[in-house]
């Protein structure tokens, strides 16, 4: 999905953005049946935001239904009417029907998804989300078209779509930057979007309305080790595990200290943990981002992330990486081995748990 046409990449963009997440004007009502999909994590996660504020009922919150391989308590809320409020807003998020991970044993089918959103009672809204793009053949993507829901797809976003991009978030935030800054912002934040949109809000405080230089850009928005991390973690959790140390490797033949990067890989590992516990003890990722004072958008990646590895395991990379800081400061082992060492051996254990059956 690109901008083709007369139509600019910058009009494309402009066309995605705000609240209009059913493909509608955001004073029109919400098509009560939508599926957000797509690779571009930011832009998925800030459609569904956008989502819940419209969908948000007077009285309850959303109800979150996270990753549900049986769809027997889905389909009772689906179809069942509210007791409080004059609607029910349920939100699906990744879905294995929706991702392609249904084949595994215990995972209810696609088809099963799809019979049961035309169950749906009248007072019921219900969003699915999917952090991938869902298949054209998928039979829930062929549902809600059919019974004329909203379909809101985010590809990755590469290249000039990129540009266009950071040059419209500049514009929504009536900043006005000297040329070149566009360059900057990419070369320093991208290409992960909130990373960027990160560092766009710091420049809106930063410039408090007035026009910034490039020195001014530059001094604002330095480059930090802890970007290309946010990508080690990333991939380490991906699925690819082995692609985090191949990204630790990149980061210190770039001439990166290992030191410091242990201490920052150290940091998100513990936001990990600490995300892990707290959707644990809650029972859903709702008030992370206030809980542990982090943006939206990095409460959201965290809490998928906090999905797809163990706590066990997760604790035991923090472990494994003060050990390593201990070692280094004691002389026991180099900063740079001690580091690729402890990202190896997280990569194995990850692939390894994901290659245990399930007990």
């Amino acid at each position: 999905m690109t901008a083709k046409g007369s139509s600019s990449a910058k009009d494309y963009w402009a066309r995605l953005d705000g609240c209009d997440t059913a493909n509608v004007p955001g004073n029109q009502p919400l098509n009560p049946l939508t599926l957000i999909h797509g690779e571009e994590r930011f832009l998925v996660d800030r459609a569904v935001t956008a989502w819940r504020e419209r969908a948000r009922p007077a009285q309850l919150d959303v109800e979150m239904f996270d990753t549900p391989g049986r769809l027997d308590e889905l389909r009772l809320a689906v179809a069942e009417t509210p007791l409080f409020d004059p609607e029910r807003a349920l939100l699906v998020r990744d879905p294995p029907q929706l991702t392609g991970s249904a084949k595994r044993g215990g995972v209810d089918p696609p088809e099963r998804l799809a019979a049961i959103l035309s169950e749906r009672a009248p007072t019921t809204i219900l969003c699915l989300v999917a952090h991938v793009k869902v298949a054209d053949r998928n039979p829930v993507l062929a549902a809600v078209k059919a019974m004329h829901g909203a379909v809101s797809f985010h590809p990755a976003v590469k290249g000039r779509d990129l540009r266009a991009w950071v040059e419209h978030e500049i514009a929504a935030r009536q900043l006005r930057l000297a040329s070149g800054s566009v360059e900057h912002l990419i070369s320093v934040a991208g290409p992960d979007l909130g990373s960027i949109a990160s560092e766009l809000d710091k420049l809106v405080a930063y410039a408090a309305g007035r026009p910034l230089s490039m020195r001014e850009v530059r001094a604002a928005v330095a480059g930090d080790e802890a970007t290309g991390l946010y990508e080690t973690l990333g991939d380490l959790l991906g699925s690819t595990p082995a692609k985090g140390a191949e990204s630790i490797d990149r980061l210190l033949n770039d001439g990166r200290a290992g030191q410091y990067l242990l201490a920052i890989l150290a940091g998100q590992i513990r936001d990990l943990v600490l995300a892990q516990a707290y959707i644990q003890t809650h029972g859903s990722a709702s008030g992370l981002a206030a809980s542990i004072g982090k943006p939206d958008w990095a409460a959201e990646r965290l809490a998928r992330q906090a999905r797809s590895v163990p706590p066990a395991l997760a604790a035991g990379w923090l472990r494994a990486l003060h050990d390593a800081d201990r070692k280094l400061k004691t002389g026991e082992i180099s900063d740079t081995d001690g580091l690729r060492l402890t990202v190896l051996h997280a990569a194995a254990e990850v692939t390894a748990a994901r290659k245990s059956p399930a007990r």
